[in-house]
């Protein structure tokens, strides 16, 4: 297992030392840091009886999180060197906060309308096609009698050659017919449906 050091925490670094046939006196102790990716750091301690010390800084700045490497311990006791540790190191931070934030759509309060227009297919015909110009707008009326617009169109439909008789296949010249004139007369868009309603009793 890795040895970890941190990038936000001061720590000490500890173990026992036995030194037999020599004094300590004079002894030095330091742990070596040597990053695979960046710098290599010393850090002193001391040792006190089998107990050796060597305080090691946080490392912000000096080595990113994640960084690894290799770590050892030197101990030098009456000019003899010593080299009684090592291990791999990894570099971690201590204290760290990690937020995961979902982003939610806010439902809306608002009620939603959704509007299907019914498509109106136009059959083809040969006889000559209607023009806006062709039917004149009439004068806006105060009041609105259906049977006025159903005899209008009538007579348009005449002008065109659109008759019962033939009623079926003039189909799509007859909507043609219906839609100009509603688009110059305004004033009957209201009473669509009542006007369409038994306009073939007044085709010829």
């Amino acid at each position: 297992m890795s040895y970890k050091i941190y990038t936000d925490k001061n720590e000490n670094f500890e173990c026992e030392v036995s030194v037999k046939n020599a004094s300590l006196k004079g002894s030095i102790a330091r742990l070596i840091v040597e990053s695979s990716d960046g710098p290599t750091l010393v850090f002193k301690g001391e040792l006190n009886g089998d107990k050796c010390t060597i305080p090691i800084k946080r490392l912000k700045g000096i080595l990113d999180e994640s960084s690894r490497g290799n770590m050892h311990l030197e101990v030098i006791v009456e000019d003899t060197y010593f080299r009684p540790w090592e291990s791999d190191f990894v570099v971690e931070e201590h204290t760290s906060v990690k937020v995961r934030v979902d982003e939610q759509k806010q439902s809306s309060n608002k009620p939603i309308v959704k509007i299907k227009v019914p498509v109106v297919k136009i059959i083809e015909s040969k006889a000559p096609a209607v023009k806006t110009s062709t039917i004149k707008p009439k004068i806006k009326r105060k009041g609105i009698n259906v049977f006025v617009p159903k005899k209008e169109i009538a007579t348009i439909c005449e002008q065109f050659g659109i008759r019962k008789n033939n009623f079926q296949k003039r189909k799509g010249d007859f909507l043609q017919i219906l839609k100009e004139y509603f688009k110059v007369n305004p004033e009957y868009n209201y009473h669509t449906r009542t006007i369409l309603s038994g306009i073939d009793d007044f085709l010829r």
